[in-house]
């Protein structure tokens, strides 16, 4: 009993330090100071034009700012449009429901659900739903006409077109500085890679690698548009399609631990080097690559340097990358097996409560409790969930003896804008080490526009309401996350893991079968293998974040889902050249060798070797296959997987 004491309090020390850890990472000066203008000049104009309060309402527009990162700026236009957009509708919503609490509370849970499934599905990285609810909330509260809604959504758009201003001003000097950044690193890490061939350290490397390829994917398909297109753009698409023939060149290498040569690391960091420097006018051709025999690699590595040094046609159009549509995107999330959809509707009933909650309280105004359980739920799971309540008690409490304090000294209009100025760049700064230090700025600018145009009597008073607020969202939000669904990511591995399995099969049974292949149906389970694949990668990023946690058996999971992943990259791969077909026998065992591990992650089967069926001329998809069954029986090796039948807690 006593050791189980000491064993959870270490965990909870453990918990506490990472909470305040403190991040080593630079900090985004100029993307600062953007916000920070974002968000004051549009107070600063209201000051200009004697009008303060609509000043205010429109710097909740500069909001929309806080969206971007750094990505291709095809996706950041539609980002920041729509978030102002968002932001613009949140607030009009806010205003027409002032006399109306209790819809208010139901669309405050709506607006936060759309938002997190919009960017759960998409797979946004961001501050989520959390400013849309704080534009609803503030407007909902300051409103004193529900007529002005039209009026306040205005403005809010057009601070949001500030931001969007703000976000795309760079476009005509660096059009492609994203994707090319992208380019640049998987070519750097296909070189890293390609040095560590027969080594120890390949498998490690090769996930690496793997991660580059993924993220040059996704942003070259987000950087497609009419307005976009451009020879540059398709020359990176098609330095990226060649590092993913690169890369299965060196993974069939590496998988039989053969060393790859130097002279090839060495071509494939010439080319990283340079990927840069060819989209400029004043490029002059590298130097040419070290000679080599003629091995596919080689080959492939020479296709890449053609295309980076305009050797190849690059007008050719039919290399363009395209995100996935948009129906495909929601189709996909759009389920009840969804953690997307799971997650979205647990933070609209959740933070509807607190809003409620809120209503019945003694408080005024009454908005910092949906707002704190907002901010703590936005945690992407339970472990970062509790850290988020954690940092937000800690931090906001600070930030409010802070806003108390400027607030009581009753600055100007003009002091106004430059203090909002200033909290919104510090944030922003603040934010990429700890969000607790985040909150030491966050709370007090919200409450400068909340609160500026109003008089504090008692400032103990002001302080000590504002503090028990946040403490009792942040509780509400901590406690709903932890009541609802808590265990609700392991209970769906089983499940999720043996739907991967068995689309892969019928994927790859497509593609061998002796009979007259169905070519339309090819892509059907194409886009079925990498929605599983998707989503199954989601679920396991979900558990990594639950209490109590399970590393080492995560890691074995982990190591299955990237067999998977590797796997439907080979066989998408084996789509594109000539195929023999395979007999029907061998496609009955390969049915089998596929049942029998989704059985297996599924909990109904013991594991149980079974034989990997010859697959003419694509060994690579044979030793994958291997590397495949192990994994699936290295996992179940460990006696707490979940099983597909756990009741959710």
């Amino acid at each position: 009993m006593k050791r189980n004491r000491t064993a959870n309090n270490s965990e909870f020390r453990q918990l506490l330090k990472q909470a305040f850890a403190i991040n080593q990472r630079p900090l985004p000066w100029a993307k600062a100071l953007a916000a920070g203008v974002s968000s004051g000049l549009p107070v600063l104009i209201g000051v200009w034009l004697g009008q303060l309060q609509y000043g205010l309402i429109a710097g909740l527009g500069g909001l929309a700012f806080l969206y971007m990162f750094n990505e291709p700026y095809a996706l950041r236009s539609k980002k920041i449009f729509f978030a102002a957009l968002g932001l613009a509708f949140s607030a009009g919503l806010g205003v027409l429901l002032s006399q109306q609490p209790f819809l208010a509370a139901a669309a405050v849970g709506v607006i936060g659900a759309l938002a997190v499934f919009i960017f759960g599905a998409y797979q946004f990285t961001g501050p989520s739903a959390i400013f849309f609810v704080l534009v609803f909330l503030i407007n909902n509260n300051m409103a004193d006409n529900p007529a002005l809604f039209l009026l306040n959504a205005f403005l809010v758009f057009l601070g949001g077109m500030l931001s969007w201003l703000m976000a795309m001003w760079a476009y005509p000097f660096k059009p492609h500085a994203a994707e090319t950044k992208a380019v640049k690193q998987e070519y750097a890490e296909l070189a890293a890679l390609a040095e560590s061939a027969g080594s120890a350290e390949f498998y490690a490397m090769r996930q690496r690698t793997w991660s580059a390829l993924k993220s040059a994917e996704t942003d070259l398909g987000y950087a497609s548009a009419k307005w976009t297109r451009s020879n540059r753009l398709v020359q990176l698409n098609l330095l990226h399609l060649q590092a993913k023939a690169v890369y299965a060149e060196i993974i069939k290498l590496g998988d039989r631990y053969s060393a790859v040569s130097k002279e090839t690391a060495d071509n494939l960091r010439l080319i990283a080097s340079s990927v840069e420097a060819s989209g400029k006018k004043s490029f002059a051709a590298a130097p040419r690559l070290q000679t080599e025999t003629g091995d596919a690699l080689t080959e492939s590595t020479r296709k890449a340097y053609d295309i980076l040094s305009g050797q190849r046609d690059k007008r050719t159009r039919d290399t363009e990358l395209t995100a996935e549509p948009f129906k495909a995107v929601f189709t996909g999330s759009f389920n009840k097996h969804s953690m997307v959809f799971f997650a979205a509707i647990r933070f609209g009933i959740v933070l509807a409560f607190a809003a409620l909650i809120a209503y019945f309280l003694p408080i005024n105004p009454s908005y910092w409790v949906p707002l704190s359980a907002a901010a703590v739920m936005s945690g992407a799971t339970i472990l970062s969930t509790f850290n988020r309540s954690i940092q937000r008690s800690a931090g906001t409490i600070v930030g409010i003896v802070v806003a108390a304090i400027i607030l009581s000294f009753q600055p100007d209009g003009l002091s106004i804008a430059l203090i909002i100025f200033a909290l919104t760049t510090l944030t922003e700064l603040a934010i990429v080490l700890n969000y607790a230090v985040a909150a030491f700025f966050i709370t007090p600018n919200a409450l400068m526009i909340a609160e500026s145009t109003s008089q504090i009597g008692d400032l103990s008073y002001f302080a000590s309401a504002r503090i028990v607020d946040v403490l009792i969202g942040s509780a509400i939000g901590l406690l709903g996350v932890l009541l609802i669904g808590r265990r609700r990511a392991s209970s769906l591995i089983p499940q999720h893991s043996a739907k991967t399995l068995r689309s892969q099969q019928r994927f790859m049974s497509l593609l061998f079968s002796p009979y007259s292949p169905d070519l339309e149906a090819q892509p059907i389970e194409l886009k079925k293998m990498r929605t599983n694949l998707t989503n199954l990668k989601l679920v396991l990023d979900t558990t990594q974040g639950e209490l109590p946690q399970r590393p080492e058996n995560l890691e074995l999971l982990q190591q299955v889902f990237f067999a998977a992943e590797q796997l439907g990259f080979l066989l998408e791969n084996a789509a594109q050249k000539d195929r023999l077909a395979l007999s029907p026998v061998q496609l009955g065992q390969l049915y089998l060798f596929f049942e029998m591990m989704a059985n297996t992650m599924e909990g109904k089967w013991p594991f149980a070797e079974h034989v990997i069926p010859e697959i003419p001329g694509f060994p690579e998809i044979e030793q994958e296959l291997a590397a495949l069954q192990e994994t699936v029986r290295m996992s179940r090796r460990e006696p707490d997987l979940p099983q597909q039948d756990e009741a959710l807690e």
